[in-house]
């Protein structure tokens, strides 16, 4: 992960290219005020950072986010410094600060920031931010031109709001884990997926939030869930199974549901194909030199290939397996098919193409990472590092009127860390 290996070095080689790219940040002057743990909620003032919004995170005094100190997940085990690097990927750009906002002198610190944000968001259930006094009634009458964002789990209605979800839970119960498997055994893919979609769609929501309240001028009450994300991004398929009581059918290599829409493989790897009209079926089938197959009733139409599938799809193997993904990959992108090599993910980080769009970019803590997925004009996102666990406490409440005595006596008090 750390520049001194050979996905760093090539990372960098583009890193300062994309900085001489950067034009303003679109959202600079912005405030937020951040608090969240693990994954969704970060994700969401992520994106807010990365494109110029000073976001303030708060966390409690003598109780960090849990990322800071994770010891494995997903099979990979994670020192310190590694643990770091996760944290980082999340909370890049923010001022992290401790501060025990349920108490009497960290409520005024925080009603503070409150009052001069413009977005307020954290993926705390409805009932703990109540308890804390964060929740949307509260913050809005001190500041009701607030954006006030909150992610949750399963939703915010219905016997299921108050209970806890995390990404596991949020594909279970969508359908996602059955939807991506290729059985009738639900499959559960690692990476936190169902979190950093969430996230990205609370950054949308927020982005929405801010627009109405330029016209309106009036602050709004935004938010998603994990269950809402993972069937928006089901939507075709929830769409078949509601309104056409069909579903779609299972991958499966040997019996695809379209020969030309599938994974083949070749020599040396595999490769992507997309056709779904009778000219692309043709295109195919002249590139790879089986032009023969169109003179067959059996695949002499789009139509006819997917009906006989099962003889068609042995046909295609074989031929496929005869060329490299290079090979075939070069001929397809020549005669303008939808194709792609199917690239692992961990050689990703030093693919030409991936570096060229700053889609893996260099930071100056030493590590890479992949960026938040938006480009505005010349500007591609802040590229910066993570505060340590209440690094910016002093500096904020030295903003906001509190002097070194004063500082002195929160400390001792507990009320900041």
């Amino acid at each position: 992960m750390l520049c001194g290996n050979s996905i760093g070095h090539a990372v960098w080689e583009q890193v300062d290219k994309g900085l001489e790219a950067m034009g303003q940040a679109p959202l600079t002057g912005l405030n937020v005020v951040e608090i969240s743990m693990y994954v969704q909620g970060p994700i969401a003032g992520e994106i807010l950072a990365s494109l110029g919004a000073e976001v303030i995170k708060i966390e409690p005094v003598g109780s960090q986010d849990p990322w800071r100190t994770f010891a494995g997940i997903y099979g990979v085990e994670l020192d310190q410094e590694d643990a770091d690097w996760v944290f980082a990927h999340m909370n890049r750009g923010k001022q992290c600060i401790a501060v025990d906002i349920t108490s009497d002198d960290g409520r005024p610190i925080f009603h503070a920031l409150i009052k001069e944000a413009d977005v307020f968001v954290s993926n705390l259930r409805g009932q703990a931010l109540v308890e804390m006094g964060a929740d949307a009634d509260t913050l809005m009458a001190l500041n009701p031109r607030l954006v006030y964002a909150r992610g949750a789990g399963f939703g915010f209605v219905g016997d299921l709001a108050g209970d806890p979800c995390q990404d596991t839970v949020g594909m279970a119960y969508s359908g996602f884990m059955d939807m991506v498997s290729t059985t009738d055994e639900p499959h559960y893919p690692p990476g936190a997926l169902s979190d950093v979609a969430t996230g990205t769609n609370l950054a949308s929501a927020i982005l929405a939030g801010l627009v109405k309240r330029g016209i309106s001028g009036e602050g709004s009450v935004v938010g998603t869930s994990q269950v809402q994300t993972m069937m928006w991004l089901q939507t075709l398929g929830i769409g078949f199974a509601a309104n056409l009581n069909k579903r779609m059918a299972r991958f499966d290599l040997e019996k695809a549901a379209s020969p030309l829409l599938s994974i083949y493989p070749t020599s040396d790897g595999w490769i992507s194909i997309g056709a779904v009209s009778d000219g692309q079926w043709r295109l195919v089938a002249e590139t790879m030199e089986m032009g023969h197959l169109l003179d067959d009733e059996r695949f002499s139409t789009l139509g006819q290939l997917i009906e006989n599938t099962a003889d068609a799809v042995p046909l295609l193997t074989d031929r496929f397996r005869e060329e490299s993904t290079g090979h075939w990959w070069g001929l397809f992108r020549k005669a303008g098919i939808w194709v792609s090599p199917v690239n692992r993910y961990d050689e990703l980080a030093t693919d030409p193409h991936v570096l060229e769009n700053n889609y893996v970019v260099g930071y100056p803590d030493g590590s890479v990472g992949v960026p938040v997925p938006f480009d505005v004009d010349s500007f591609t996102g802040m590229r910066t590092t993570a505060s340590a666990y209440g690094e910016d406490t002093d500096a904020v409440l030295t903003r906001l009127g509190y002097d070194e005595t004063s500082l002195v006596d929160l400390r001792a008090t507990g009320t900041i860390w």
